[in-house]
């Protein structure tokens, strides 16, 4: 008897933890606030830019609210860090929410005992954000809703404006053809280069690229920028030196300052 009790509890858990799974990669992209209600103003402690970059590494399509995609709007989650009690420490939780306020996922405490508010905040943030590690979601394209016309509207996925932007941006090389490069269309990017993790962040004008690293305040590491110029991507990294980049088309990045060749390989 023991025995089958343990077989269906433990059965009953992994469709619990596979429903649970299915369900956020069902939502379409999150919603994350400018503002978090514990705190007295916009990205303090840059803990709201911070929601938005790990929401992203771990398979969201997340979004602040003030760029919220034209999209239906239960189809998508609103993120929300709550501060709990805590007589020692700072105690931080991530919740997701759907259109209608009910609760979706929660995270377990991230708890920290640094003094320094930033590092204290920051800290707890990335704990907590450790729940989401193994769920493995991979939310599906943003569909977004045409403006044209509210009766019939026009669904275009967000991959196809994006690659529209990235043609437009391309150097036209006379006045009848315009030659392309191969851009990334994800806002963040996952790369690998000996041994260390980098992150590629989708800007205006190109790439931003980012180590993981804990000398920085929020994690992240500013190692260089990616400019789309003369129909070419230039690197240049903090140090000033400048070199050529491409991506390949498996997603690797290739950098070339003239001196080495560096090849940050793509995690999917």
């Amino acid at each position: 008897m023991t025995r089958i009790l343990f077989f269906l509890a433990a059965l009953f858990l992994s469709v619990s933890v596979n429903s649970q799974n299915k369900t956020l990669s069902d939502y379409s992209y999150v919603i994350v606030p400018e503002q978090f209600d514990f705190l007295n103003g916009k990205d303090l402690y840059k803990l709201n830019s911070m929601t938005e970059f790990y929401l992203e590494k771990n398979g969201f399509n997340a979004y602040m609210a003030n760029l919220a995609p034209n999209a239906n709007r239960c189809d998508g989650l609103f993120a929300d860090v709550e501060k709990l009690k805590s007589i020692i420490g700072i105690k931080l939780q991530v919740v997701l929410r759907d259109c209608n306020g009910e609760e979706v996922f929660r995270t377990h405490e991230g708890r920290t005992k640094f003094k320094q508010y930033d590092k204290a905040y920051q800290d707890a943030l990335r704990k907590a954000f450790n729940s989401f590690n193994s769920l493995r979601v991979k939310q599906k394209d943003v569909v977004l809703l045409s403006e044209k016309s509210a009766v019939n509207k026009e669904v275009v996925t967000i991959n196809k404006i994006q690659a529209e932007e990235v043609v437009s941006s391309t150097v036209k090389e006379n006045t009848n053809t315009t030659k392309e490069i191969y851009i990334p269309e994800a806002k963040f990017s996952n790369y690998s280069y000996l041994g260390k993790t980098f992150l590629l962040r989708k800007t205006d004008k190109g790439f931003s690229l980012y180590e993981e690293s804990n000398k920085a305040s929020d994690g992240l590491l500013l190692r260089g920028t990616l400019v789309i110029n003369n129909n070419h991507l230039e690197y240049t990294d903090t140090s000033g030196v400048t070199g050529k980049a491409a991506f390949d088309a498996s997603g690797d990045l290739k950098i070339n300052d003239g001196a080495y060749l560096k090849v940050y390989k793509l995690q999917n």
